[in-house]
């Protein structure tokens, strides 16, 4: 049997209509016993020399380092009081939602930020409590003597669990150049104490406006944003102000700057018309309004930070940045391979959000908050934006979530919005390297740079394919491989302390999209060759340009998601972005590493599939929300045909992928609960949510055996996973199964929040906590045995609801 292949649209499941009753959920496998902890605390318990030895160093250092501090304070500044931070790094991961009273009672150590998901934690102690920190103090010495006397001293036993501790340094503090232009001062928090850093934070803010210096404040983030100006003593705020954890540099960078024309020639295309189009903000250098873009733009020049028109792109010797960004979000990949030759029909309008009007400078987090916050104020129908600036400095291995990271996140969460964001380029590559090296990745410099670490957004890098008509030239093993400019996600699992805290389903980027590939030059590898990318230059003599770089392949990825939304525009954003990597395959790169989804994330998006079902492939959209603690239950129907008709196979005739995705509301101050709620999925035999739960020797409801149970868990209390909020799933479907449960199997999905949070950080998160998932449904039958029939028969017997846009013909479209 040979069918015509229709395109057709993705449908929505009405889970209002289509759903079991719901039920409280729990594992039905334990929740993660502690014998081994169990174990760790008596050796910990019979080891007091060891314990004792190894405090030694870091209470001899404590007590330098506070005294040098003392005497760095300047006594006419009048500063209230001062408080002291301790990072405490423990043996085992730090049970925060357990010890946050008992850690403040018996020592007056409050937490403030834990990092290194859950086994560093820094505490702040104040002037009030002083006198109780000194037993610790009193605690650790007594350790340390025992160690030496073995006089069995009596003390609390929660020094223990203290591997090393440090006070927190001004050199600890500082982590940027004398020479940047802005400062990003990250702000600590206080529950406890709460009323004496407010009364710091008045007195940082009086000191600064007495200095005149120029400044931003967004305690909402959590950080102050200082210019370096003349006058400045980064070293005496510090000293003095005990509110500040970290500094940071604001500087950013966007492209290496090196003029290579291609053939002279006018620009040569034209977009069609652009109205009731999705109008996309590109946060960026501007847009030429000079160029064939120009119907495209809409100008607002509330959004911009420079002293320069957003219809004006000069950085990069008058080539522009923005504006090659902005011709990939709007005409896409088709516009590359067909070397802007023609007419258009562009996906979106632009909206310029100039933030930088040079090739390297500083960028204020504050200030690109505020435009975009004013974007969607001034234009409330945006939910596409792409960023492809980020800070210069990569990441460390497992660091904390970074300040713009949080605000992005927590802007996207609040206004149902996806960023796309780049990785960055390691332009250091192409000097360090002398061919496709994967070993490179293994440098803790590829790791990728903020803000490329949210996670509410998409994450995109780049691979090596260039769009060529002539088909794939670079230096990679193909086309879909990752690029050695491209980087990679920071965390490294395997130097934390125990495998509890890994997650495979937490990792970055989320895809990869084609960027340009580096060529063999005369001297070397080039970036400037055939295998980099022609782009739309802001320099209208010069018209094109090429170059490789995360920054073309992220506005790409921006346009799939873009194009979903102009068929689908009641989509949340988070639909977008579940079928947008329920639709990616790493399949075709196959000899990288365990890590491998730590370079290439989801793999390729195939744009056409994520845009559009057909007749053979249909794609579901559930839109629903979850209470903390609930099981939720929705049948999944499948045509008779199936298990009645002869389709040349009885094992694998469908093939099931899901993802789900959802954003949330961060915990600043926590790597191990930064996302503070888990909401996960399964798909189950045809049973009611009720026999899902019972343990399996009682009631096995696990669809396959080689198949998870939970997309992901939090069954283990006392040393929790962190969590991702993206995770997928992937299944063949065989006749017997379809037919055992009578051709209906069950979605289940689950909601708990992070065990590991401060007491009444989970109270956002109990109730309508909103989530998307994303299920593709495709035959996999022989091109001859293909029925044509999925699509329309799994739509008469399931609810959907319509979600196309109008009168849309999607044949004619694809």
């Amino acid at each position: 049997m040979f069918t015509i292949n229709m395109k057709k649209p993705h449908v929505l499941l009405n889970t209002q209509v289509q759903k079991n009753e719901s039920v409280t959920m729990k594992y039905n496998y334990g929740f993660g016993d502690d014998k081994n902890s169990d174990e760790a605390k008596k050796d910990i318990e019979r080891n007091y020399i060891s314990i004792g030895q190894n405090l030694q160093r870091s209470y001899r250092d404590f007590n330098i380092d506070r005294r040098q501090r003392i005497i760095q304070r300047n006594q006419e500044l009048a500063v209230p009081l001062h408080v002291d931070f301790v990072r405490i790094n423990f043996w085992g991961q730090f049970a925060v939602n357990d010890y946050f009273g008992k850690w403040y009672e018996q020592f007056g150590l409050e937490i403030i930020e834990v990092t290194n998901f859950g086994a560093s934690v820094l505490f702040a102690v104040t002037e009030h409590d002083f006198c109780r920190f000194d037993t610790f103090l009193s605690a650790v010495e007594s350790a340390i003597r025992n160690a030496q006397d073995h006089q069995d001293r009596k003390y609390p036993k929660l020094i223990h669990y203290i591997q090393d501790f440090e006070l927190l340094t001004t050199r600890d503090i500082i982590k940027a150049g004398n020479t940047d232009d802005v400062f990003i001062l990250k702000i600590a928090d206080l529950k406890v104490q709460n009323q004496v850093f407010d009364d710091l934070k008045a007195s940082l803010v009086n000191y600064l406006q007495n200095q005149q210096i120029e400044y931003i404040i967004n305690f909402d983030v959590g950080i102050v944003e200082i210019y370096n100006r003349a006058g400045l003593d980064l070293e005496e705020i510090i000293n003095n102000f005990d509110v500040v954890l970290q500094v940071t540099s604001g500087r950013s960078t966007i492209i290496r700057p090196d003029i290579f024309n291609v053939p002279n020639r006018t620009y040569g295309f034209e977009v069609a018309d652009a109205e009731n189009l999705p109008l996309v903000g590109v946060i960026d250098s501007g847009i030429d309004s000079d160029t064939p873009l120009a119907p495209l733009i809409v100008q607002d020049e509330e959004l911009n930070l420079t002293s320069t028109s957003v219809l004006e792109d000069n950085v990069d010797g008058g080539r522009g940045h923005g504006t090659a960004v902005s011709a990939l979000v709007a005409l896409g990949a088709e516009a590359v391979w067909r070397e802007y030759r023609g007419r258009f029909t562009p996906h979106c309008r632009l909206l310029p959000i100039k933030i930088i009007d040079s090739d390297s400078s500083a960028i204020s987090i504050s200030r690109v908050l505020d435009l975009l916050i004013r974007a969607k104020d001034n234009h409330p129908q945006i939910k596409i934006f792409t960023l492809t600036i980020n800070f210069c400095q990569s990441k460390k291995y497992n660091e904390h979530y970074s300040s713009y990271a949080y605000a992005l996140d927590k802007f996207a969460f609040e206004h149902d919005c996806l960023i796309f964001i780049s990785t960055g380029n390691n332009s250091d590559a192409v000097l360090q390297t002398n061919g496709y090296d994967l070993a490179y990745f293994g440098n803790e410099e590829a790791n990728l740079c903020s803000p490329a670490d949210s996670l509410n957004n998409v994450t995109v890098g780049a691979c090596a394919d260039s769009l060529r008509q002539e088909g794939y030239i670079g230096i990679s093993n193909g086309p879909e491989y990752p690029t050695m400019y491209s980087r990679k996600g920071h965390y490294q699992y395997e130097l934390l302390k125990g495998k509890a805290k890994s997650n495979k389903t937490l990792f970055k980027p989320d895809l990869i999209m084609a960027g340009g590939d580096y060529c063999y030059g005369n001297r070397g590898l080039t970036d400037i060759g055939e295998g980099s990318m022609l782009l739309l230059s802001a320099d209208h003599t010069e018209s094109f340009y090429r170059l490789v770089g995360t920054s073309f392949a992220t506005p790409l990825a921006a346009n799939v998601a873009v194009q979903i939304q102009k068929h689908y525009p009641s989509l949340r954003s988070t639909s977008i972005k579940a079928l947008m990597l329920n639709n990616c395959s790493d399949k075709l790169v196959e000899d990288l590493t365990a890590n491998k989804s730590m370079l290439v994330g989801h793999g390729c998006v195939d744009s056409s599939r994520a845009i559009y079902s057909d007749s053979n492939t249909i794609n579901f959209i559930v839109e629903d929300t979850i209470n903390n603690g609930e099981l939720k239950i929705f049948p999944l129907k499948f045509p008779s045909y199936l298990t009645t008709d002869d389709l040349g196979k009885k094992n694998g005739v469908l093939r099931v992928t899901a993802t789900i995705c959802y954003q949330f509301l961060p915990i600043k101050d926590s790597q191990l609960g930064y996302c503070p709620v888990l909401v996960a999925f399964g798909f189950f035999r045809n049973h009611e949510g009720a026999d899902i739960l019972k343990k399996e020797e009682k009631v096995n409801s696990r669809l396959k055996s080689g198949l998870k149970l939970w997309s992901q868990n939090c069954r283990f209390k006392q040393k929790p996973n962190p969590f991702s909020n993206t995770q997928k799933l992937s299944f063949v479907v065989n006749v017997n199964e379809l037919i055992d449960e009578n051709n209906v199997f069950k979605i289940g999905v689950h909601c708990l929040t992070h065990p590991q949070l401060r007491p009444g950080e989970d109270v956002f998160y109990q109730k309508d906590n909103m989530f998307s998932i994303a299920i593709s449904i495709e035959e996999t039958l022989t091109e001859k045995k293909m029925t044509g029939r999925l699509y329309d028969e799994m739509l008469a017997i399931n609810e959907v609801q319509n979600i196309l846009l109008g009168d849309q013909d999607l044949e004619a479209e694809a």
